[in-house]
C-alpha cells in the first residue's frame, strides 16, 4: 500500500470481494452463453468455486493495493484470470476472444491510472513488461514447438502488463513463480500418475498464480 490515505477498511475489503463474486458470476454466465469456450471444456468448475476464488482475490487486492486507481485494473485481471485458468485447466486452451479483451481493458485501465497519477512511467514500464514477456515466451514458442501454445504466448503478454505496472522485480519473480509452481505440480502428478502426467499440465493457470503472488507481495510503489 502506498500510504495510509489509500488503505481500505475491513468493510471495504469485504465489499470489494462481494463485487468480485458478482462480476465472476456474470462472466461465467456470459462465457457459457457465448461461443468462446472450446467444445471440449464441459463444466468449468463446481458452482461458486470460481466466484469464491475471484472474491478472495478481489479482497486481497483491495487490502494490498488500497484505493489506488490500479486496483480496478488488477481486479479485472483477477476476474478474467480465474476464468481463463479454469478454461485452460479443463480444455488446455486459452481462447483469444477472452485473452485479447482482457489485455485491451488492462491497457485502458492502467492508462487511466497513469493519467490520474499524472505519471506516465508506470505505464511505460507496464508496456515494457508486456514486450519482455512476449519476447521471452515467443522464443520458447519457437524453440519448443508444442511445448507452449499461442494462448500461453498471448497470456504472457497480458500478465507482463500487470507485472510491469507493479515494478521491474515482479516481472521476474511473477514469471519464475509461475514456472516453479507448474514444475512442482508436474512432479506431484508424475509421482501419482507416472511419466504420462506431463500431458495433464497446462501452464496458463500457474502463470496466473505466479503473477498474482508477485503483485500481492510487491510494494506497489
Amino acid at each position: 500500500m502506498n500510504s495510509a490515505s489509500s488503505t481500505v477498511t475491513t468493510l471495504g475489503t469485504i465489499g470489494w470481494g462481494l463485487i468480485g463474486l458478482v462480476l465472476a458470476s456474470v462472466l461465467r454466465v456470459a462465457v457459457k452463453r457465448s461461443s468462446i469456450l472450446p467444445a471440449e471444456t464441459g463444466r468449468l468448475a463446481p458452482p461458486v468455486v470460481l466466484e469464491a476464488a475471484t472474491a478472495v482475490l478481489f479482497s486481497a487486492l483491495a487490502w494490498r493495493i488500497g484505493t489506488e486507481p490500479a486496483l480496478f485494473a488488477y481486479s479485472w485481471l483477477a476476474a478474467a484470470g480465474v476464468l481463463l485458468a479454469a478454461i485452460d485447466w479443463k480444455s488446455h486452451a486459452l481462447p483469444s476472444r477472452l485473452v485479447w479483451p482482457t489485455g485491451f481493458l488492462l491497457v485502458v485501465l492502467f492508462g487511466l491510472a497513469a493519467v490520474l497519477h499524472r505519471d506516465a512511467y508506470p505505464l511505460v514500464r507496464s508496456v515494457a513488461g508486456m514486450l519482455a514477456l512476449l519476447i521471452f515466451y515467443g522464443v520458447l514458442y519457437v524453440l519448443r514447438p508444442g511445448g507452449l501454445g499461442g494462448g500461453d504466448l498471448r497470456l504472457g503478454g497480458v500478465l507482463g502488463l500487470a507485472l510491469g505496472w507493479a515494478g521491474w522485480m515482479p516481472i521476474l519473480t511473477g514469471t519464475l513463480l509461475g514456472w516453479l509452481t507448474a514444475a512442482l505440480a508436474l512432479l506431484v502428478l508424475r509421482f501419482v500418475r507416472g511419466s504420462e502426467a506431463s500431458q495433464d499440465i497446462p501452464i496458463g493457470p500457474f502463470l496466473i498464480i505466479g503473477a498474482f503472488a508477485a503483485v500481492l507481495v510487491s510494494s506497489m510503489t
